[in-house]
């Protein structure tokens, strides 16, 4: 069994409630993991698993390179709707998701929750991406930002198994009403077998560092860009997405509980390696 993760969703119908309701377990036997090779800030494509040296807790692990194009990807998508959304960027921001969704293919799956001073789950994971369309055309700017609490609970929403879990958020301000601490966030997304993206127009000044460390903790990245940008932001998460190798080695035995360092690198020169920094193993 791979990294296999259950978690009661902080989601209910509508809202986030408290933090309180969500749990996690984890047993690890086996640990799968993406990773991004640039260099000159462009793909590398062709490497092998030989090319690869993945070290857990220090320790060398020998690696399979899995088919990450052979696997169906959830996409979901948890998006900023407070009251600062101007109407012209919820226009550039439909136009981005849609041109995101029809990149999808027939066997991948999205997702949609919203978020302004509460967390709204509009669609559940879904192959029928018109759904989760209908669903983004019903939110309409109100109200303050609880971005933790919508990372919190769009965490929540991904589902164990054989597919490849990719997380998108947009925002464009800081939070203001979250119950919940970037920490809280953080741990969520080291237990998650997810890479978290995000895209803000909130200016880098502004920008939260909370959305740093999450992304930098799944091995994925914030995109800062301007309203006309974000039709092609959407686009190019998902493209580079599918050029990520995925990675995989068994372990001898259960780890222990806590926090396990990953170091990925390859052996070619000038390669940058982006990753997960690490997993967490909860007690039993």
């Amino acid at each position: 069994m791979r990294l296999a993760i259950a978690a009661v969703a902080l989601l209910s119908a509508a809202t986030v409630t408290t933090p309180a309701q969500v749990t996690f377990k984890s047993r690890v036997e086996s640990v799968r993991l993406d990773a991004l090779v640039t260099r000159g800030g462009q793909p590398v494509l062709g490497l092998t698993a030989d090319d690869f040296e993945v070290r857990d807790n220090g320790v060398p692990q020998k690696v399979t390179l899995l088919g990450a194009g052979s696997l169906p990807l959830d996409v979901i998508l948890t998006l900023d709707v407070s009251s600062s959304l101007t109407r012209s960027r919820l226009t550039a921001l439909r136009e981005g998701i849609d041109a995101l969704l029809s990149a999808l293919e027939g066997r991948d799956r999205s997702a949609l929750a919203t978020f302004s001073h509460e967390v709204v789950r509009r669609q559940s994971l879904t192959p029928a991406f018109d759904l989760v369309r209908a669903a983004l055309e019903g939110a309409e700017p109100s109200g303050a930002t609880s971005l933790i609490d919508a990372m919190f609970a769009a965490i929540a929403m991904a589902e164990p198994g054989h597919r490849r879990s990719l997380l998108i958020v947009f925002s464009d301000g800081i939070d203001t009403t979250s119950w919940l601490k970037p920490e809280a966030v953080v741990q969520a997304a080291r237990r998650a077998e997810i890479v978290i993206y995000a895209v803000s127009t909130a200016g880098e000044a502004q920008t939260p560092r909370m959305l740093q460390d999450v992304t930098a903790a799944t091995g994925g990245t914030v995109l800062e860009v301007d309203s006309a940008a974000l039709p092609s932001a959407f686009v190019r998460i998902l493209n580079e997405f599918r050029q990520r190798y995925l990675l995989s080695y068994s372990l001898p035995r259960l780890p222990s509980p806590g926090w396990h360092r990953l170091d990925v690198r390859v052996k070619q020169r000038g390669a940058n390696v982006k990753a997960r920094a690490g997993y967490q193993v909860a007690a039993k």
